[in-house]
């Protein structure tokens, strides 16, 4: 909590010097990691989006390794299905509640939902992806095939979890002042994280096939399915840890509306001074 009260004490006004600015600055990350910023709650830690890569990494061993049958399927699209809704609850807008039948539900139609249609791509992938050529030209092809599904497996899985926001609406803000519930601005946020989830599986499979062809020209292609899979997990510990900030950077987490796509009682709203406001903003989430 070091960190929240460094933040608090410069908000009341206290002076800083340039080193005191530097680790303040420092205090402000660790602390938008650690903390919602609606709740100001501790996000536990495997759902934190600093911790998406070491969390995910064996939940990708899990579905790289074992035999591809139907229970081993199923079992490991569940367990990283599951990871993403908690994920994806955890980092929410937290201005709109939830009952725990409301969760219920959403999380029954996100992963049952997701599960399918990652299923639906696994099939793809059988019956049209490619098993024979260079490894990178098999990663290529088979990873076009199951980008599809795994876009909307990611969109809907989000936009299902975060549902019930777009019901209920998210907080607007003006100049760190509350002004009232939006279901506009809460369909904007949803949508707008949603699709960070649908770009997130371009690099994790696009630069999978891209490194292998760098192993291939270089002439470094290991030998047995051991080695291969020692492969893959490096490339994906890679894949993994670029691919979150690069969807993540495609919208701020604070977005901003204009008071013309809100509903008719924000449009004519005065600040403190008497001026109309003409943009208010509100936490996206991740």
């Amino acid at each position: 909590m070091e960190e929240y009260w460094a933040i608090e004490k410069v908000k009341g006004g206290a002076e800083m010097t340039t080193g005191e600015l530097k680790d303040l600055l420092k205090a402000e990350r660790i602390y938008n990691t650690i903390f919602h910023p609606d709740t100001k709650q501790k996000i536990s830690y495997p759902f934190r989006m600093c911790a998406f890569m070491p969390t995910n990494l064996p939940i990708m061993f899990g579905m790289l390794c074992t035999p591809q049958t139907i229970v081993n399927v199923v079992f490991w699209q569940w367990i990283n299905q599951t990871y993403n809704a908690c994920l994806n609850y955890n980092n929410r807008n937290a201005t709109s509640s939830f009952t725990n039948k409301e969760l219920g539900i959403a999380y029954t139609g996100a992963v049952s939902t997701s599960i399918s249609i990652a299923l639906v791509g696994r099939w793809l992938s059988k019956r049209f992806g490619v098993q024979t050529g260079s490894i990178s030209s098999q990663r290529f092809r088979n990873g076009l095939v199951s980008l599809v599904a795994l876009s909307c497996a990611g969109f809907l899985n989000l936009f299902l979890i975060r549902y019930n926001e777009m019901n209920k609406g998210v907080m607007l803000m003006h100049k760190d002042r509350e002004y009232g519930i939006s279901k506009a601005a809460a369909r904007k946020a949803v949508v707008s994280s949603a699709c960070t989830r649908a770009v997130l599986p371009i690099p994790l499979t696009m630069l999978t096939a891209v490194c292998w062809k760098l192993i291939e020209m270089v002439r470094m292609t290991p030998k047995g399915r051991s080695g291969v899979i020692a492969a893959d997990m490096l490339i994906l510990v890679f894949t993994l840890t670029v691919s979150m900030p690069i969807a993540l950077s495609l919208f701020k987490q604070e977005l901003t509306i204009n008071k013309d796509k809100l509903e008719p009682e924000f449009r004519n709203i005065k600040d403190a001074n008497g001026n109309l406001i003409t943009q208010f903003n509100f936490n996206k989430g991740l």
